[in-house]
């Protein structure tokens, strides 16, 4: 325990007040100077004899428990045991010391502790920033025996905390019951063989069966229709290639850009791994951050580790040296995701990249739609500046459509999405490449 500092309590300062309004009274008095000293003596004597014991440590005993991995935006319990080993009663307020990012629902908590008794305590807390936080301490407001001083006692904790992205809520809020049924642009599905692309094992001929499936090599051999039963081609790789730069800083209702984009890629990556295949996740900006052949459902907290504290920051998308770099790391013939938002200058800064990702790997490219030239154009027109306005986001709005169609042109799957139905677009975009058997 660490005393932070000391300061008179309520209690003594009502007793200061009620000697000072004494005063003029005492005046009046024959023995006003000897009554005066005394009562000043007394309380100063009174005040040091409760102070003395305040420099002192007191027994007690503190646990705080909680769940060190939290989901941004929801409400968790914190809890604290603690108990008075002293043969005192103690008086204390007990407060947390948390990250700036994290609310509690309550600042502080009173509690009496007799001698050897033990209370427990809870909170809530909330945090609203993804990345690492900390419950650094344990603060204590401890009234001394009289209850003229109140010290201020630390006792450090240092318990590390790690806020996710909340994907019970990504998932619910972004309709993913149409997941597999909506085609993709650009992309010829091919017809499946039985029930998957990849011959998975032989057995007994069932009603429904295509004749296609049949072997019949196995079927003469055991004298009974014996069929092939196939399975989703596997060992695929799937390249997510995001976007952290200035560009995704857009707000929205629920989030920018970036924390919708990152949600999105977090559960796709859960399904790619799910699926059997190869996950590869690289974000560029200033500084590029990665992390390659990821596989197995059981290794998607290693993706979530790997990226659920990143944050865009103030520096312009470079897609070209992104795209050299991850030539570098990864040659073979992947489906690569690009996801990122345009401006009117987006195409001719992205498609040198994107010809150089072709010569390698398939290339789909979602782009984030900025909301607010929606909401402008569906602003009514008043004045002089607003026609200015509606005009200028309708020549971005045209701008960005033929610039989609011009990557369509190029071979490219080319995803416009608004921000809220990234989630879906990019789990159609993965399992009809993976169910068309293009790569």
């Amino acid at each position: 325990m660490i005393r932070t500092k000391l300061r008179p309590a309520k209690r003594l300062l009502q007793l200061v007040c009620a000697l000072v309004l004494l005063l003029p009274i005492l005046i009046f008095t024959e023995t006003a100077s000897l009554l005066t000293t005394v009562l000043i003596a007394g309380l100063l004597v009174l005040a040091l004899l409760d102070y003395l014991p305040t420099r002192f440590k007191h027994k007690l005993s503190i646990e705080v428990s909680t769940n060190q991995n939290m989901s941004l935006g929801r409400w968790q319990p914190v809890k604290l045991s603690i108990e008075n080993t002293s043969e005192q009663l103690l008086i204390t307020d007990i407060s947390l010391h948390l990250s700036n990012a994290i609310e509690l629902s309550e600042l502080y908590t009173s509690v009496t502790l007799a001698e050897n008794e033990q209370a427990r305590l809870q909170w809530s807390m909330c945090a609203h920033q993804r990345g690492d936080a900390q419950l650094a301490a344990v603060e204590l407001r401890i009234s001394s025996r009289l209850k003229l001083w109140q010290a201020n006692w630390i006792l450090p904790q240092d318990l590390a905390l790690k806020v996710y992205p909340d994907f019970s809520r990504v998932a619910q809020n972004q309709a993913l019951n149409g997941v597999t049924n909506t085609p993709i642009s650009g992309l010829k599905l091919t017809k499946k063989r039985g029930d998957g692309i990849e011959f998975h094992q032989l057995r007994e001929y069932r009603q429904g069966d295509s004749i296609k499936q049949i072997d019949w090599q196995a079927t003469s051999k055991r004298r009974k229709l014996i069929s092939k039963e196939y399975q989703e081609e596997q060992n695929q790789h799937v390249v997510v290639m995001l976007d952290a730069s200035k560009k995704m800083n857009i707000d929205t209702i629920s989030g920018t850009h970036f924390d919708h984009a990152l949600n999105a890629l977090l559960l796709l990556a859960h399904t790619v791994l799910k699926q059997g295949d190869w996950f590869s996740m690289q974000s560029f900006n200033h500084d590029i951050r990665w992390l390659p052949n990821v596989k197995g459902a059981q290794n998607v907290s290693r993706v979530m580790n790997h990226f659920y504290d990143l944050y865009p920051d103030q520096s312009s998308s470079d897609y070209l040296v992104a795209a050299n770099q991850l030539i570098a790391k990864r040659s073979k013939r992947s489906l690569v995701l690009l996801v990122t938002t345009f401006d009117d200058q987006s195409l001719d800064e992205v498609l040198p990249a994107i010809k150089l990702l072709q010569k390698h790997h398939l290339v789909a490219v979602i782009n984030l739609s900025n909301h607010a030239l929606t909401e402008v154009l569906a602003e009514p027109i008043e004045n002089y500046d607003e026609a200015m306005t509606y005009c200028a986001a309708l020549d971005l709005l045209n701008t960005h459509k033929a610039n989609m169609a011009r990557l369509k042109k190029e071979g490219v799957i080319a995803i416009d999405t608004q921000p809220q139905k990234l989630l879906p677009n990019v789990l159609n975009t993965y399992l009809n490449v993976k169910h068309s058997g293009v790569l």
